[in-house]
């Protein structure tokens, strides 16, 4: 890493240098830097719509990169490690869809972990690959996903010869890390290329205290939300190609694809920002919350009726490495579901990422400090305060997701003739849309899978506690819809 280069940060100095020209638009966006925006939204935003510019050719292009905006990705690069790296302004999203589409032709079977992210649907549909799922590991005490382990890999391949590519989630939601290195040398061996959605990983290569980084693991392309534990603004993210990488213009090729030809040049510059702030603190700032998150983690099962896993989780055969950074605080001892739980903070002005089962998940960023955390504590203190702690045995409600079975490849099932019918008779039938709870956004079903008792089992055991459905076109679930036969 060049130390003096990472000082920089050229295209938010760029963007700050053009607005301070107070040239007279000409161009979009309409409302010509806030001059005529909504009067509610110029008190939102205020000044800041002075700088809401994109496609500006006097700055620089993004798939075209020629000056700054090809410095501050090039930057980026040099501090990840990786080959060459492209900043997104339609989040991880863009990212997986553009790794997919740039290592997969129509009918190429890809390997897939149970996990998979929704957007990983939509990659599938857009290049017409067909997926073949890993099993994954499932930990009953703790009622979270451990991922594929190098076994699960192993049959995959061997069950799919044909394969390409595989692709792994690292790490998952609640901050579990795969053994990647051990999974990616397998999967290298049989000439398959290593695609990660590492949406939750961005901080991962500032602290050798953390699971190691993707890249260092050495997966060919990797797909960072730099907005969810870094600083960059909500939406933007950064996709990495490895050094060496055969189909880095091939991915430049899909991320234009899959981006808006007017995107934001707040986006672009956030990205920047957040690369510098990395690169100068992102040691310090880790050790910081590393210790944060351990302060934390030793209050909450401090509590009678709380509990919440750390590095025990490393006992499972399937985990390489845990993000303390992440707590899964579980209320079952306390006989509260996790969404009984998430309402409960709630109350207490708490708001957590996600719910399931019996607990909730609460991530540690560089935004938190001691104020935020002990609110967090505090929170919990308060529910365990007002009940009786109670046994666990039956109150666990968060099973395994159902085993996928793929009847179609999900373009064909996405372009079926289609049919709306009752949840109760889908069953048997092929599913024409996905059903996704969302977060964590993983498909109970996806288009062109069977539908099967135990999903709709599943399922139903959601919508009896009050999760939302996002991704059918009836969101409450009563109708399906299903490929015509």
């Amino acid at each position: 890493m060049n130390k003096d280069a990472q000082q920089k940060a050229p295209f938010a100095d760029a963007l700050d240098a053009y607005c301070r020209l107070h040239m007279v638009p000409f161009h979009t966006p309409g409302h010509k830097l806030g001059q005529g925006a909504p009067q509610r939204q110029r008190e939102l935003f205020g000044e800041a719509l002075r700088s809401d510019l994109g496609l500006m050719y006097a700055l620089d292009d993004l798939f075209q990169p020629e000056g700054p905006l090809k410095e501050a990705m090039e930057l980026a690069a040099d501090l990840y490690g990786a080959g060459r790296t492209f900043f997104s302004i339609n989040g991880t999203t863009a990212c997986i869809e553009a790794m997919i589409l740039a290592v997969c032709q129509p009918g190429d079977t890809i390997l897939i972990p149970r996990e998979a992210h929704r957007s990983v649907i939509s990659g599938l549909i857009l290049s017409g690959a067909v997926p073949a799922y890993m099993e994954s590991r499932f930990a009953p005490a703790e009622e979270v996903s451990l991922g594929p382990d190098a076994a699960s890999l192993t049959a995959a391949m061997e069950a799919h010869p044909e394969a390409v590519a595989v692709l792994f989630t690292y790490p998952t939601y609640d901050g579990i890390a795969g053994k990647l290195q051990e999974m990616t040398a397998l999967a290298h061996a049989r000439g398959l290329t290593v695609l990660v959605d590492e949406a939750h990983g961005a901080h991962l290569a500032f602290h050798d205290d953390l699971p190691k980084d993707a890249l260092a693991c050495g997966a060919d392309c990797v797909a960072q939300s730099t907005h969810k534990l870094a600083g960059s603004l909500t939406q933007t993210s950064m996709l990495h190609c490895r050094q060496g990488f055969a189909g880095t213009d091939r991915v430049a090729a899909a991320m234009a694809l899959v981006q808006s030809t007017s995107p934001h040049y707040w986006f672009l510059a956030s990205l920047d920002l957040a690369r510098q702030q990395l690169a100068l603190f992102g040691e310090a700032e880790e050790t910081r919350l590393l210790a944060l998150a351990r302060e934390a983690r030793q209050a909450l099962n401090s509590l009678a009726g709380i509990r919440c896993f750390g590095k025990e989780i490393l006992r499972y055969d399937a985990v390489g490495g845990f993000d303390e950074t992440k707590l899964t605080i579980d209320f079952s001892g306390l006989g509260l579901s996790g969404r009984e739980a998430e309402l409960l903070l709630r109350k207490a002005g708490i708001e957590v990422e996600l719910t399931a089962g019996s607990h909730v998940l609460a991530l540690l960023a560089l935004g938190d400090d001691d104020r935020s955390v002990h609110a967090l504590v505090g929170a919990c203190r308060t529910i365990a305060a007002g009940r009786t702690v109670v046994t666990t045995q039956g109150l666990r409600d968060e099973a395994p997701l159902p085993v996928p079975h793929v009847v179609l490849p999900p373009r064909q099932a996405w372009y079926a003739q289609r049919e709306c019918v009752s949840l109760a008779d889908s069953a048997g039938r092929i599913a024409a849309e996905n059903v996704t709870f969302y977060p964590p956004g993983i498909p109970v079903l996806a288009a062109g899978e069977a539908v099967t008792t135990e999903a709709l089992a599943y399922i139903r055991g959601k919508l009896a506690a009050g999760y939302e459905t996002n991704g059918a076109a009836d969101p409450s679930l009563q109708t399906l819809q299903v490929v015509r036969e």
